[in-house]
């Protein structure tokens, strides 16, 4: 997997700030979105954009894939209640 920027995640878990692949190190089926940027699977086509070439192009990933980039929800943290 190339290198890329620190995404910023919204409260709705979307990039602010997609990462940025870079071309060198992925082959021509994930660089057109026919496989997965990660595990380099074609089928079921990967449908998850989880980043972009430098000319702009989207970069795909599986599900499965996808959910390893996106980094887990902040536990919401709640005060125990005062005696």
């Amino acid at each position: 997997m190339g290198g890329g920027s620190v995404m910023s995640w919204g409260a709705t878990r979307t990039a602010q700030d997609m990462l940025t692949f870079d071309p060198e190190g992925l082959t021509w089926a994930q660089r057109d979105g026919d496989a997965c940027v990660v595990c380099h699977k074609r089928w079921p086509r990967p449908r998850v954009r989880v980043g972009r070439l430098p000319d702009d192009a989207p970069v795909l990933a599986c599900a499965d894939c996808a959910e390893a980039l996106v980094p887990a929800p902040m536990a919401t943290v709640v005060a125990f209640p005062s005696r």
